[in-house]
């Protein structure tokens, strides 16, 4: 295997999403929900285990960056959106946390240029907190759910990563369930599982879990984890 990360979904507040059965992976990202453990320690406890298991890296992103916590998220993580590589590839985590604002343009050109220049890349990789609309999700907890800005910034984002070929994957949290979609020719992941209250029936994909992502030379496999 070319590298493995854990997408680590919300954590209902009070770090519950553990992943002791499978502790080999390279990195992991947690896919963020507003918590209260910004203020408890969670958070930081949650960064200390993915070190101890040996991850190379920790990133979270959602919205307990926003909402007044602006503050404690920068002396723990530090920005809110920003990209990363790692065995080859490149890693994007977004911050369209606030729906009510979306994406802003000042980020919306960083994107841009960051996904250009990494265009030669075998993959790149978008992480963001909210899911982008599309049909075949529930209509609430998506981008636009307040206000046109998250949908139309949403809605670049995608246009953006459509012009770049290595663009393969998506992986987002916010609502509490396991969906995976499309977003034009691109997989997109729906990860929050982990500890918080279930939006759907097991059913519609309300089970707890996380995602165990193997990227490859040619391939990339995503595995989800019941817990």
């Amino acid at each position: 295997m070319f590298l493995s990360l854990v997408v680590l979904p919300a954590t209902g507040c009070d770090g519950s999403a553990e992943t002791n059965h499978r502790p080999l992976y390279t990195f992991a990202v947690c896919s963020g929900n507003r918590t209260e453990g910004i203020d408890n320690g969670v958070l930081p406890r949650i960064i200390e285990s993915a070190k101890s298991r040996g991850a190379a890296f920790m990133v979270d992103t959602g919205d307990i960056s926003s909402g007044g916590k602006s503050d404690a998220w920068a002396s723990i993580i530090g920005a809110t959106y920003f990209s990363f590589d790692y065995a080859g590839d490149h890693f994007v985590v977004v911050d369209n946390a606030d729906d009510r604002t979306g994406i802003d343009a000042e980020q919306l050109q960083w994107l841009d240029t960051d996904l250009a220049a990494n265009a030669g890349k075998p993959r790149q990789f978008i992480f963001a907190h909210i899911p982008v609309a599309d049909p075949s999700l529930p209509s609430g907890h998506v981008s636009g759910e307040k206000g046109g800005e998250g949908l139309r910034s949403g809605q670049q984002l995608v246009e953006k990563a459509r012009h770049y070929g290595n663009v393969g994957d998506f992986f987002f949290g916010h609502i509490h369930a396991y969906l995976a979609y499309r977003l034009d020719d691109m997989d997109a992941y729906v990860t929050g599982g982990a500890g918080a209250p279930l939006h759907f029936p097991e059913s519609s994909g309300g089970y707890f879990h996380y995602l165990l992502v193997g990227v490859w030379p040619n391939r990339v496999d995503v595995e989800v984890i019941r817990i």
